[in-house]
């Protein structure tokens, strides 16, 4: 079972859209975004933080070309594993591919819950959500990320900051 230490540069790109994601990681440090190009931008669709798990999702039961970027907002630490590797972890231990299955699980529940959410609520209460989910997020996160995350406009998010601050 190979699982080796990696490290990634602020700036990096641990995973390009185009090609394909051989690994499932763990983040020991550090901070990454997952984007995607819209009309014609990159655009944060979703952030990892120190303590989770990521891997292209849509692209574990299928060999699939990744449709989005991680790429490191600080200097990254991680722990990666191949995906290939995973039927033989699993038949070390069966409790890992539970594990497994239950990190899918919540990573799915997630994706649906911020997606209905993003339909759903006002941009104040998706903001407030993103800071509650993200509470050291305007350290940590540059701006432009956090507007693209939002759906909004880096102007825009400015302009929510104040009013939010106001509240």
């Amino acid at each position: 079972m190979m699982t080796r230490a990696v490290v990634h540069k602020k700036g990096d790109y641990i995973l390009r859209e185009g090609s394909h994601c051989h690994f499932i990681a763990f983040l020991h440090k550090g901070l990454i975004a997952a984007t995607i190009i819209y009309d014609g931008k990159e655009v944060a669709c979703d952030f990892i933080h120190e303590g989770c798990f990521f891997t292209y999702t849509e692209g574990l039961a299928v060999q699939m070309v990744s449709h989005k970027n991680f790429l490191a907002l600080e200097d990254c630490e991680m722990l990666m594993i191949n995906k290939n590797q995973l039927p033989a972890i699993f038949s070390i231990n069966p409790k890992f591919e539970s594990f497994f299955l239950h990190l899918l699980t919540e990573e799915l529940r997630n994706r649906m819950l911020q997606e209905q959410q993003n339909r759903t609520r006002t941009m104040e209460e998706r903001y407030t959500s993103f800071f509650n989910r993200f509470p050291d997020a305007f350290n940590r996160v540059p701006q432009k990320w956090i507007a693209g995350y939002l759906g909004i406009e880096p102007q825009s998010l400015s302009r929510l900051r104040k009013k939010m601050a106001g509240k």
